[in-house]
């Protein structure tokens, strides 16, 4: 796997990761509509992200 990939994976699981945390620190409860959300921009993110090089 070329490293770019594996790069674009890590931002990826990062995003998914950081939108529940965020609204875990803001609100200091953490709900299922985040954890969906992280998860649904994660996801969005891996696959139409940009391709690599970024342009």
């Amino acid at each position: 796997m070329p490293r770019g990939a594996v790069i674009h994976r890590v931002i990826s699981a990062g995003v998914a990761v950081a939108v529940p945390a965020t609204a875990f620190m803001v609100n200091g409860e953490i709900n299922l509509e985040f954890i969906l959300l992280g998860a649904l921009i994660g996801f969005a993110f891996w696959y139409w992200g940009p391709t690599w090089p970024p342009l």
